[in-house]
């Protein structure tokens, strides 16, 4: 069955046999925030598994002490032992919504970029489940840092695709870009990309050296983060969709500095030596890790705004809504709902 258009009715036709199923982009939203909310619980565990120096409790993978991880009584084991092979099971968990996801995107998503993004969510977490279990065998501090910037890249894809799959996304109208945010918002993703990265090590080598460069990258991301909520506050008039997003920037980033000077302090004198760890050390530590992930989520979130729907040309925001009005938004809202 197709429907028809009333003369004069600019609407694009839509059959029943197109309709998208699974309640369109709904259900893959759905899922998509789920994979990244489980994400989120697994950077603190994860976080958590360094900050203890537990990771390898557990010394072999992919079994327990020789046992099926997912039968192994993990409640009356020790401490440490809880708390990896927790992080192990989150892990599991991450893998399997991430693939339910994957699987909602090729039945319910019809563009291709969506779908790849899927692909590349999927395959990532997937190289993180190995280098998380190769660090392991091969007892690699190395490949432990390399693991923890990964599941923050990790995260930040799933939050890409959270947006992307929203109603908010499908729904946006094009907006001129008069704060220079197509070049403010890469530039800040890039910047809290390194940081992540100067994090990752400093947590796993606890050297001075990285100390510096990670307190010199905070300032950065910090005055960066600022500046572009400051830019999107002034074009709020056109730029509704980015304030939350530019205010969430600017707390969080804010937030983060001053768990960096607690976690400083617990650190200090930062010769890589290990030292006993009390909770609220281990939760500050460990808190301003997630922090930094939600960072740079919250960062993906703003470059894909900036790039996907602002325009560099000086064009009339009238017309662009006009457009969208008569054609694109119509058809976006009905994949997201998936309705005719």
């Amino acid at each position: 069955m197709t429907t028809t258009n009333a003369p004069g009715d600019p609407t694009p036709t839509r059959s029943h046999a197109s309709r998208p199923p699974l309640g369109g982009l709904r259900f893959v939203h759905a899922l998509a925030v789920a994979a990244t909310v489980l994400t989120a619980f697994l950077l603190y565990v994860g976080g958590s598994v360094t900050t203890y120096r537990v990771g390898l409790a557990v010394p072999d993978w992919p079994t327990t002490f020789g046992m099926n991880m997912f039968l192994y009584d993990f409640w009356n084991a020790p401490f440490g032992v809880r708390v990896e092979h927790v992080h192990r099971l989150l892990g599991s968990a991450v893998g399997l919504a991430t693939l339910a996801l994957f699987v909602g995107l090729l039945v319910a998503a019809r563009d291709r970029g969506l779908k790849l993004l899927g692909a590349a969510a999927l395959f990532l977490v997937i190289v993180q489940g190995v280098l998380g279990g190769t660090r392991v065998t091969q007892v690699s501090t190395l490949l432990a840092a390399v693991h923890g910037f990964v599941g923050q890249v990790c995260f930040g894809l799933l939050a890409l695709l959270v947006v992307m799959t929203g109603r908010a996304w499908v729904e946006s109208v094009p907006a001129v870009d008069r704060g220079g945010l197509r070049r403010l918002g890469p530039i800040l993703l890039v910047v809290t990309a390194v940081q992540a990265a100067l994090g990752s090590w400093l947590r796993h080598y606890g050297l001075a050296a990285g100390f510096g460069l990670h307190a010199a990258g905070a300032a950065l991301v910090l005055g960066l983060a600022a500046w572009t909520w400051l830019r999107i506050e002034g074009g709020r008039g056109e730029l509704t969709r980015f304030v939350t997003l530019g205010r969430l920037a600017a707390g969080l980033a804010a937030f983060q500095v001053l768990l960096g000077v607690g976690a400083a302090i617990y650190l200090w004198p930062f010769d890589g030596v290990p030292r006993n760890v009390t909770f609220y050390q281990a939760v500050v530590r460990t808190l301003h890790q997630t922090t930094g992930g939600l960072l740079f989520a919250t960062c993906v979130g703003i470059c894909a705004w900036s790039l996907g729907r602002l325009r560099a040309d000086g064009g009339s925001p009238g017309e662009a809504r006009e457009t969208v009005r008569e054609g694109v938004l119509t058809a976006s809202r009905a994949d997201w709902e998936g309705v005719v």
